[in-house]
């Protein structure tokens, strides 16, 4: 089973990741507690700080992902965009609080697989789509 992270960690997390720092440098940042030597130019409003905090579960979050704890629709719709870069319109519709028609391959279904939280689900339909709501 996968640790179990807030979402502002994931956000964290994958803010690094999309800023091409390997998984190598944000552990030894974070062991060093040196990661103000890789954030700046990051937005103000993000504070890593909360990396150090998640120290001793960090290796087997980047090697096996994370479930996010409680995740809101926005996260959702945010970490699809920053970890799989899917987009409203162009990749998924919205119906309420439900993404429909999310076109996902084997590997990144498993992805949204693990990061989703307890309070959503997800399922294939015919045409070979996903769909995602809240339970």
């Amino acid at each position: 089973m996968v640790e179990q992270i807030s979402l502002m960690e994931a956000y964290l997390i994958e803010a690094l990741k999309g800023a091409n720092v390997t998984d190598e440098t944000i552990l030894e940042k974070v062991r060093t507690q040196n990661l103000h030597e890789i954030t700046e130019g990051f937005e103000a409003r993000l504070d890593f700080n909360l990396l150090y905090g998640i120290e001793g579960k960090l290796p087997s979050i980047l090697r096996d992902g994370y479930q996010v704890k409680f995740l809101t629709f926005p996260g959702l719709q945010r970490l699809l965009e920053i970890k799989l870069g899917k987009q409203e319109t162009d990749d998924y519709t919205l119906d309420g609080f439900t993404v429909k028609e999310l076109q996902l391959t084997d590997k990144e279904a498993q992805v949204v697989r693990t990061f989703l939280a307890n309070n959503w689900m997800m399922e294939q339909v015919a045409d070979g789509s996903y769909f995602i709501q809240p339970k």
